[in-house]
């Protein structure tokens, strides 16, 4: 069935069974990502886990150190906005 096929479709449909339809979409593409997933999203994770898992992130040179401040001088006077 082709996107124009399944939005025709769904004009048809009563708001409920629109609805339903959206629902069980939803189910799918969320297993679907947990599948795919290094970890699955049900899987409580303690926090050594997602200190590890995370760590790739926050290594030297990745992009999110990027926007690390390393000049630890004020960039406006705190005492004007008090």
């Amino acid at each position: 069935m082709t996107k124009a096929e399944v939005l025709a479709a769904l004009k048809n449909m009563t708001t409920e069974e629109r609805l339903e339809v959206i629902e069980i979409a939803s189910k799918l593409i969320r297993q679907e990502i947990t599948t795919k997933s290094k970890v699955p999203l049900q899987k409580e994770l303690s926090l050594a886990e997602a200190a590890v898992v995370m760590r790739s992130f926050y290594e030297q040179g990745s992009e999110l150190v990027i926007f690390a401040d390393r000049d630890t001088e004020d960039f406006y006077e705190y005492e004007d906005y008090a």
